[in-house]
């Protein structure tokens, strides 16, 4: 199968992308590109811990297509539910799991007992995680789904319309690449940058592409899909270098160092 191919698997509608969240595939092998990428967003980033809240649509004012309005804010409902139904969830989880950790239990008499038990409460706890987060995207893709009817352009067009969507869009991205969903996240990654320049010149994107499309190599390599590995090989040189450029600076010597590396053919 073709990067192009696989791309447009997950370019369907998004009730089809419902079925696909529940989808647990996996890529569990640490990659080349993960060794010499920051782990995290830049600081002040809009990929950072912090997810942007948009609250006012200032240009919407004067115009009359009401059912756009009102379909722009109910997506910005959806988008604020979805970050803090999930940043609420995921607070509660932690906090119940490191309350059951520090709890004592006297039939634990012996330390394969004490880990079994610290196993099923983590086991537990990514699933009631994974479960969160499915609830979370359910509630991103329908503002996603409400931002695709607007059709009055005055509200398309505006700084408002891209920003939620982007948000929208990065919010999805974080959940799939927490799924490790390489393959969808890849395809609104692509999606995100298009939208654009202001948020091509992110470089959090260009750093989650690098990693996943080498992903989707070491897997193409090992199926022994030559084209496919030689295809997401350029792909996640590319941006690998945009990140570095983005995230450095052109004349740094990070950026001289991933370039060799790059040249090298890692």
């Amino acid at each position: 199968m073709s990067l192009k191919r696989m791309k447009n698997c997950v370019r369907l509608p998004f009730f089809a992308l419902m079925l696909l969240l529940h989808t647990n595939q996996t890529f569990a092998f640490e990659t080349k590109v993960e060794q010499i990428l920051p782990t995290k967003p830049e600081r002040n980033s809009p990929w950072g811990e912090e997810p942007d809240r948009l609250k006012d649509l200032k240009i919407l004012d004067g115009v009359d297509e009401a059912n756009s309005l009102e379909r722009w804010k109910e997506a910005n409902r959806e988008y604020s539910q979805a970050i803090e139904g999930f940043e609420l969830q995921e607070k509660n989880l932690l906090k119940k799991h490191e309350e059951a950790l520090k709890a004592f239990y006297y039939e634990d008499r012996y330390d394969w007992q004490k880990k079994a038990r610290k196993d099923r409460l983590e086991k537990d706890l990514q699933k009631k995680i994974f479960e969160a987060r499915n609830i979370a995207n359910a509630k991103l893709i329908k503002g996603i789904l409400l931002l695709d009817k607007i059709e009055n352009p005055k509200i398309k067009e505006g700084e408002s319309y891209q920003d939620l969507k982007a948000g929208l869009f990065r919010e999805y991205i974080k959940h799939q690449t927490a799924f490790k969903n390489y393959i969808q996240s890849i395809d609104f990654l692509e999606r995100y940058i298009a939208l654009g320049e202001k948020y091509e010149k992110e470089a959090e994107p260009h750093r989650l592409l690098a990693l996943s499309y080498e992903k989707l190599e070491t897997t193409a390599t090992k199926a022994k899909n030559v084209p496919l590995a030689e295809e997401t090989k350029a792909a996640k040189k590319k941006h690998l270098l945009r990140f570095a450029e983005l995230h450095y600076g052109k004349e740094s010597k990070e950026y001289l160092a991933i370039e060799e590396k790059v040249l090298k053919d890692i």
